[in-house]
């Protein structure tokens, strides 16, 4: 039977910068197939993440710090426990307008991925068929 990693530390030393943030993409994972992708980010005190718009819908959930999160006209304060639903297709950026870094963390999927992820898989466990 092959073996897969099942633990894994995120290594923030090694975070890429991207977007106008620093982060990790964590997800898929090696082994154990998603539908989805995830990443944790981290936005440094006084900065704004870049402005885009995605083809995928995300996920955001805030871990740590407080920051305002803009979604389309839409404004509004995004802190520790916070969840965010983002539309594909809506412009979206993250404003860190506090001394601390905010972290937060994605995850994105559209449904074609998860169309091809299904046709792939024969149950449930997420083995290949």
């Amino acid at each position: 039977m092959e073996t897969f990693d099942i633990y894994r530390k995120t290594r923030f030393g090694a975070l890429v910068h991207e977007y106008g943030l620093d982060g990790s993409r964590l997800l898929p994972w090696a082994g154990y197939p998603m539908p989805f992708g995830g990443g944790w980010c981290v936005v440094r005190p006084g900065t704004t993440t870049q402005t885009h718009t995605q083809i995928d819908q995300e996920l955001f959930i805030a871990i740590e710090g407080s920051a305002r999160l803009v979604i389309g006209d839409q404004q509004m304060p995004f802190s520790k426990g916070d969840i965010a639903a983002i539309p594909k297709h809506t412009h979206h950026y993250v404003i860190n307008d506090s001394a601390e870094d905010f972290h937060f963390y994605v995850i994105w999927w559209d449904l074609n991925h998860v169309n091809n992820f299904l046709a792939q898989h024969n149950d449930t466990t997420g083995c290949l068929a």
